[in-house]
């Protein structure tokens, strides 16, 4: 009998008949590897299931692991209430793993039904599990499970949290089964989700190989825009699933692959075998993290370096970086150019593609460029209400951006703005809202505006005056080495 480990599956509910109504169909090669799956998972009977999904409650920070005595689920919103689920949590499990990640420095929440009424959120199963459940179901259904959402941390914490979850199992006398729950690029065609990438077929294709080569590195060292690109929701759930096996021998398996409606479903599985040796990616990681660190940084020109330089002086020591003991490191034509300049000054600090904190200043408050930089670099870092203070653990992680702010000028029309060249403020009394050019996700003038007067908490555009401003943007650009 094959000792399966892990198993890949997707979970888009059109493949649930009662849900599909005569559409699943056309993903026939899906739910054939989703059977396939399901008898395998008979075959082992595993008393627990850990289930990955990329859809339960989600924190930038850190990873969520459910914790109530049982749970349930249903399709409700897709108007199928009656497709319904519930199941026992082991809860000596979820909590083992919980502080194993805790022990080890990975930020997780063990989210009960008390701290989700903090959140706003709820513990129920969602679409990630309940999908594979449906299919594994049929033909297992005597099992408890652990529910894990991964956040936004970096793609080797993840693989380090599969790594940790093996060592909890280690302990136990329970048969265990990883489930990773994910769909590969949402921007396969037009008509899917996603607007259409060329990305979204070349990360697929890296999947499918990275599994059938049994090469989770090829995963971890992909690019973060390009991985936003391809829009996907199964990496992190997949990396898990490698962790999970980390300096086992193991054979893979990809069953089925197909992007019937513009996203990408594969299904597959990880044997463990006892004839293979395998060496610990672990080791390798760190020496990656510190390599990719080297060559962004190489590349950062003074204005980052500087911001840098601020954010890494306060996060380690919780002081203000003095800029006369490291003024050696800097060009003098920058420090001519910088100490006698003033301007108001943005730091945008982002990790994992996500953004991270992000303050600044409309109009300068310190004596130079020089002087704004640090004390927004701390601000950025420390001060961002949307963000816990960044930690020395993640200073490794970080991108950073520097937007030195040109005047802003009043205009009388939003005609005058573009949202690539232009910057916008918005004033009403003394409430006042900025809001930085060329940003991801804003597309239209409309949007800049609103985001704005959402910022300064203006909610009438009457008798509201508007700027705009250009900025010089200080950032370098993505890998972009699997494009």
């Amino acid at each position: 009998m094959l000792d399966v480990k892990v198993i890949f599956m997707p979970h888009p509910p059109v493949i649930i008949p009662e849900i599909g109504g005569g559409k699943e169909t056309h993903a026939r090669d899906t739910i054939k590897g989703m059977d396939q799956l399901g008898q395998l998972v008979s075959e082992i009977k595993p008393e627990t299931i850990i289930f990955i999904s990329p859809h339960g409650n989600s924190f930038n920070n850190g990873t969520c692991i459910l914790n109530k005595e049982t749970i349930r689920g249903d399709f409700s919103v897709y108007g199928y209430p009656d497709v319904e689920f519930e199941k026992k949590i082991n809860q000596s499990l979820a909590m083992k793993i919980s502080d194993s990640f805790d022990g080890q420095d990975f930020v997780s929440v063990l989210m009960d039904d008390e701290l989700a009424e903090q959140y706003g959120v709820e513990v129920t199963l969602d679409n990630g599990v309940m999908v594979p459940m449906y299919f594994i179901d049929q033909y297992h259904a005597n099992y408890d499970m652990v529910h894990i959402t991964p956040g936004g941390t970096s793609l080797q914490e993840n693989y380090c949290l599969g790594q940790r979850i093996q060592e909890v199992i280690k302990e136990q006398n329970k048969s265990v089964l990883l489930v990773c729950s994910g769909d590969l690029s949402h921007a396969l065609k037009d008509e899917g989700p996603y607007d259409f990438h060329p990305s979204g077929a070349v990360f697929d294709q890296i999947v499918k190989d990275a599994i059938t080569d049994k090469d989770p590195l090829s995963l971890l060292t992909l690019d973060d825009e390009f991985v936003k690109e391809a829009g996907q929701c199964g990496l992190r759930s997949f990396l898990i699933g490698f962790g999970f096996l980390d300096g086992m021998g193991y054979d893979a398996n990809v069953l089925s692959y197909e992007g019937p409606f513009g996203v990408g479903y594969l299904t597959g599985y990880l044997t463990k075998n006892e004839k293979l040796i395998e060496s610990s990616l672990l080791p390798k990681l760190v020496d990656l993290t510190r390599t990719l660190y080297q060559e962004k940084i190489s590349v950062e020109n003074d204005y980052i370096k500087l911001a840098r330089l601020s954010i890494d002086t306060y996060v380690k020591t919780n002081r203000k970086l003095d800029f006369e003991k490291v003024k050696g490191e800097f060009s003098n034509d920058f420090i001519q150019e910088a100490q006698g300049q003033r301007a108001g000054i943005f730091v945008s600090i982002h990790s994992n593609g996500e953004l991270r904190g992000c303050i600044g200043t409309i109009s300068p408050t310190q004596e130079n460029i020089i002087e704004e930089i640090i004390y927004n670099g701390i601000s950025a870092s420390s001060n961002d209400p949307r963000f816990n203070a960044v930690e020395q653990s993640e200073l490794l992680e970080l991108d950073i951006k520097v937007d030195v702010l040109m005047e802003p000028e009043r205009i009388l029309s939003k005609d005058e703005l573009d949202v690539v060249q232009y910057g916008v403020i918005v004033e009403k009394g003394s409430k006042r809202g900025l809001l930085l050019p060329n940003l991801d996700g804003v597309d239209t003038v409309q949007d800049q505006i609103e985001i704005a007067m959402s910022k300064a908490g203006i909610t009438d555009e009457s008798e509201m005056e508007i700027y705009r401003f250009r900025v010089t943007r200080h950032e370098i650009a993505s890998r972009h080495t699997r494009k």
